[in-house]
């Protein structure tokens, strides 16, 4: 995959080896972050020694092996939309973006979900992000800028739902992902693997430090702004909001087992179990995931859902209420 330093307009020989072209390219950011006057800075310093090592170490508190079901948005512009929440707020829309090198937030996002940009680094760092549908990363490294393609595409109103920023590899890395356009639904699975941050010149890493190719492409956002002046902003979709019971379910298996409870959800707050069968749902029937999701969609916010379990030799009716899902 390809890994991005904070250099342009650079073209090297492909006979040149990959160590020569690395030492070449570090040489050459470290000289374009080098000011008259100033000390020299360190060479090149990896962002991810700067940033907070992750706290939990253990692959299967990460969830390494675990797939998911990750519900996905196909937007007008064919762009693929998740939702996500980010430090137990939003919900909010990201692009997976698998050409983008790191994670960005919009700064209105940013300014929505309590997320305050570092005044330390060049990077923010996401105590915990969630995706729909089940995965989740903690400590991940993110910028909360502005990108043009973002400020274009949400003034205009081209993708059809504002877009509140980009999952790129950094994210996207810790996963083997499968898109299947004929679905709405992706297939996730964690991966023992965490990449490294892009290499950033040690010139920048304070935060209000923006490289100058940056700079020169965030200007094109205030002139799509303009644009959308003359043209129009097309309308968003208005969409209803789910509710959530807090369950993650394994698929397949018959019947269906619950694989983990949420924190501070209904199904916590009702006692149940990873582990535990999920027979019914508001007295329907569950044989499989499809099913379930079914029974699933309808419900909303404050929905009154009752649910049959099996544990053990025990049969469980319960009622929980849904809180806000995304």
């Amino acid at each position: 995959m390809t890994r991005c330093l904070p250099v342009s307009l650079v073209v090297l020989p492909r006979q040149v080896g990959w160590l020569t072209r690395t030492t070449l390219l570090a040489t050459l950011t470290w000289l374009l972050a080098f000011q008259p006057g100033q000390a020299a800075p360190p060479a090149v310093a990896p962002a991810q020694e700067l940033l907070r090592a992750a706290s939990n170490n253990d692959p299967k508190e990460r969830g390494v092996g675990t797939t998911y079901q990750v519900p996905y948005r196909l937007s007008d512009t064919n762009h693929f939309l998740v939702r996500v929440r980010i430090n137990g707020r939003g919900p909010s829309n990201f692009l997976v973006d698998t050409g983008a090198p790191i994670v960005v937030v919009s700064t209105e996002t940013a300014k929505k979900i309590g997320l305050e940009p570092s005044k330390t680094s060049f990077w923010t760092t996401i105590n915990r992000i969630d995706f729909e549908g089940g995965p989740f990363l903690e400590n991940l490294p993110c910028r909360i800028e502005d990108p043009y393609q973002l400020v274009g595409m949400n003034a205009m109103g081209l993708p059809g739902v504002s877009i509140d920023g980009i999952l790129g590899f950094t994210a996207l890395a810790r996963f083997r992902i499968t898109m299947d356009p004929t679905t709405d639904r992706m297939i996730w699975t964690r991966l023992d693997f965490e990449p490294r941050d892009p290499f950033v010149s040690a010139g920048v890493e304070r935060p209000r430090e923006v490289p100058a190719e940056l700079k020169v492409m965030e200007a094109f956002g205030p002139m799509m702004k303009l644009m959308s002046v003359f043209t129009g902003k097309q309308p968003e979709e208005k969409r209803l909001e789910r509710g959530s019971l807090g369950l993650e379910l394994a698929d397949p298996s018959s019947p269906l087992t619950i694989t983990a409870v949420w924190p501070d959800s209904p199904a916590q707050a009702a006692g149940i179990q990873p582990g535990d069968r999920l027979l019914e749902i508001n007295n329907q029937r569950v044989a499989d995931f499809d099913a379930a999701r079914r029974a699933l969609d309808p419900i909303r916010p404050n929905s009154r859902v009752t649910l049959k379990l099996q544990r053990g030799d025990q049969t469980l009716d319960l009622e929980l209420q849904a809180t806000r899902g995304f």
